[in-house]
């Protein structure tokens, strides 16, 4: 394997002088370094560089020849960050670690020693920093999605051997840019419940293999203050919990096999789309449109739902499926059915 460029991406809200430094620390003390930091700062968005201990530790970045970048975010929550992270990273391979998180020195080298074709994402074991990690106990479920309200995450506990059958990941874990196109889910509150269970869980619904190696240590500190600690209002993870049981129900109904694109555009987008439809069938089998106009599509072999009912599905992501913003996204200046080709292929 050569060398496997990384960004590290940190969501961090009010730990200027708590857990972040420290975590910034065990970034730049890595075996394998990372070759970016990306810092998301929904906290009180300060200028970092006035105070010594960060002059300290972003020359430690300069020094190990990592590029650093603070973004300020929208103040949204650590979901808008990590998805922002997706479109703004320059790597294939993300790591993503929270700000109250101490990865140990070898922490990244071991997950990168375990990228193969195939894998869309492999985790450690997060450890709490006030207790000694115990074993993984015998016959526990190692992260099916049926038992993610029942059973412990397998990343808690030191396993003998890695494992690659688990359906869902938690906390921190390099992840393979392609494997996550899909996005975070931008309905959750600023809490972000559940957006690594659904991230993931969506990668391996998609054919991505997901790895645990438990040999690779972050210890959380799990601090009292600021991050997602910061919200008080327990509608939040109510709100979140729902949104998920609702994803749940619809990966596990007749549409749960199909891949589900929104065309919400004109009539003659629905026809140059009509064109590379075939292409896409081709790949992803099973196609489920979401269209204003049903004809063009009455003798191909996919099921139609109604707009409404694809943003029903899709959520906020359903943005994402905007032909025309991809096209300004890209200063796409060829022609509409290959637009479609190269959004989708």
């Amino acid at each position: 394997m050569g060398i496997i460029d990384v960004t590290a991406v940190i969501s961090t809200k009010d730990r200027y002088f708590d857990t972040l430094p420290m975590c910034i620390a065990s970034i730049v003390n890595q075996t394998y370094l990372p070759k970016y930091l990306l810092i998301y700062d929904d906290g009180e968005q300060i200028d970092l560089r006035d105070y010594p201990l960060y002059q300290n530790l972003f020359q430690h970045l300069y020094r190990k020849d990592i590029d650093w970048e603070i973004k300020f975010g929208d103040k949204k929550g650590q979901v808008h960050n990590h998805q922002k992270a997706i479109e703004d990273a320059k790597t294939e391979w993300i790591w993503r670690i929270d700000d109250d998180e101490i990865a140990e020195p070898t922490a990244l080298e071991i997950l990168v020693s375990n990228i193969e074709e195939g894998v869309g994402a492999i985790a450690g074991g997060v450890f709490d920093v006030t207790k000694t990690p115990l074993h993984l106990p015998p016959n526990t479920p190692l992260n099916t999605i049926d038992t993610v309200r029942t059973s412990p995450n397998i990343q808690w506990f030191k396993m003998k051997e890695k494992t690659d059958v688990a359906e869902h990941l938690y906390s921190s874990f390099l992840f393979r840019k392609e494997a996550a196109k899909h996005g975070y889910c931008l309905d959750l509150s600023p809490a972000g419940h559940r957006e690594e269970t659904l991230l993931t869980y969506q990668m391996k619904r998609n054919g991505w293999k997901l790895i645990v190696d438990t040999s690779s240590v972050t210890w959380h500190h799990r601090s009292p203050n600021g991050g997602i600690r910061s919200y008080e209002d327990s509608s939040y993870w109510e709100h979140d919990e729902e949104i998920f049981n609702k994803k749940m129900e619809i990966w596990n109904s007749e549409l749960g096999d199909y891949k589900v694109i929104m065309l919400d555009c004109g009539m003659g987008d629905h026809i140059a789309f009509l064109m590379v439809l075939p292409e896409i069938i081709k790949k992803y089998k099973k196609v489920c449109l979401s269209v204003h106009w049903g004809d063009p599509f009455e003798n191909s072999n996919v099921k139609l739902i109604g707009i409404d009912e694809g943003k029903k599905i899709l959520g906020e992501n359903h943005e994402k499926h905007s032909i025309y913003k991809w096209m300004w996204d890209h200063n796409w200046k060829g022609r509409l059915k290959d637009a479609f080709r190269e959004m989708w292929l």
